[in-house]
């Protein structure tokens, strides 16, 4: 094991990500990491899972991506593709299957606001900077009758390589957003860098913890790491059918069924424009990274542990963690990739 991976698995262990239940004789111990969307979820996983020991870095997409292509990670976590000159080869390849999806969260605190609805156009232009005050005219015309307190806006967003903002800009580019460019790199997303004011951390499980600590704070996560530091306020955002919808497993289970585009890749192509009746479109689909026809005992492993997430443990706890465990053509799809990480 290399100095480097060592000093990952140290960290898991500290984090508490490594699973402790009683694994069999001929265990392995597997190292992965990367996206914070999925980290509760591999916690929770792991932590279940008696076949082998998992240990789980939750950080970010990139890093995820990163330590997996250069031979650190056995598995890495990702809500995104590797970029066109991200991947610098690790021998074998890679394949990307789908483990579970959920709603990406516009969570706020605001003293005396209990709602909140928000437009394509009044969220962008808030992560954008150019929406600058609670009380915004923009806001205060899509939330009349709401104490809009005449105080700045505290944007936080992600400061790493981030598969949730990937998809979060990816939603605004969809929505025809401008200045809005898809990138995980929340600066280079918005057009603008950071906003005056803004603050920006590395993990989603640092940012929630940012959200509940800031005054007329406002920022974007998933539900499960919302949920765990006890945030409840969440922005209805308006759907392509014109409804203002609160994020919750449900109201993205109605979007996320409706996903069609499943790619040859592994990866799934979500039409955040879509038309449904009641559904929640801020939706992302958060993967595992696995080898390719690889023939050690490490890369079965990772292929056996893969195996649990979406068959028992995604229906088991994906609900009440915040999660929509993958099914029907999706589930199929994850099925057939992770049958390619090992030989």
């Amino acid at each position: 094991m290399s100095r480097t991976k060592r000093g990952l698995l140290s960290i898991a262990v500290a984090l508490g990500v490594v699973a402790t239940g009683a694994v069999s004789a001929n265990a392995e111990s597997i190292t992965g990491g990367g996206a914070s969307f999925q980290g509760t979820f591999q916690a929770a996983c792991s932590a279940s899972y008696s076949d082998h020991t998992v240990a789980y870095v939750a950080s970010s997409s990139g890093t995820g991506r990163n330590q997996f292509a250069v031979g650190n990670f056995d598995f890495a976590g990702s809500d995104a593709a590797f970029g066109s000159k991200e991947y610098t080869g690790r021998e074998g390849g890679f394949n990307f299957a789908p483990i579970v999806a959920a709603p990406i969260v516009v969570a706020y605190n605001v003293k005396g606001l209990t709602s909140l609805k928000l437009d394509d156009p009044t969220l962008g232009g808030i992560f954008a900077g150019t929406i600058t005050k609670w009380n915004d005219p923009a806001i205060a015309k899509l939330n009349k009758g709401a104490k809009l307190p005449d105080k700045s806006i505290v944007v936080i967003y992600r400061s790493s390589n981030s598969g949730t903002t990937d998809n979060f800009s990816g939603y605004l580019v969809n929505r025809k957003v401008a200045p809005w460019k898809r990138n995980g790199v929340f600066t280079s997303a918005n057009g603008s860098g950071a906003p005056a004011g803004s603050l920006g951390f590395v993990s989603n499980q640092q940012l929630t913890t940012a959200i509940k600590d800031t005054a007329n704070s406002i920022g974007y996560a998933d539900l499960a790491d919302l949920k765990a530091q006890g945030v409840k306020t969440y922005a209805s955002l308006k759907n392509a059918n014109g409804e203002y919808v609160l994020p919750t497993t449900a109201s993205a289970g109605k979007f996320i069924s409706k996903q069609t585009n499943l790619q040859p890749s592994g990866l799934v192509g979500l039409d955040w424009s879509a038309k449904i009746k009641g559904a929640y479109n801020l939706v992302a689909v958060t993967y595992i990274i696995g080898p390719n026809a690889q023939t050690d005992s490490k890369a079965k492993a990772v292929e056996d542990y893969a195996k649990y997430l979406i068959n028992s443990c995604g229906p088991k706890q994906a609900g009440k963690l915040g999660y929509i465990p993958m099914s029907g053509k999706m589930l199929d799809l994850a099925k057939s990739q992770i049958e390619k990480f090992s030989n």
